[in-house]
């Protein structure tokens, strides 16, 4: 797994999350941040979703966005 900087936060897969709970993560991070590609990339993987930030600032506004969602 390569992490493209120092700006990610990470989302880890669990069994008890529906796609429900899914859906509705990635719209809170498009809502506030746009789509990926300008401020941000995703990567995903069999154990967690990643979205790499281009800056500090961005990364931790998400991390209080998904508080909530991320264990």
């Amino acid at each position: 797994m390569m992490i493209d900087n120092s700006f990610a936060v990470l989302m880890p897969w669990h069994s008890s999350q529906t796609s429900t709970y899914w859906n509705e993560s990635c719209a809170d991070v498009v809502e506030v941040f746009g789509l990926p590609g300008d401020r941000y990339t995703t990567q995903v993987n069999p154990d967690l979703m990643i979205f790499n930030f281009k800056s500090k600032k961005d990364a931790d506004l998400c991390k209080i966005l998904l508080s909530e969602k991320i264990l």
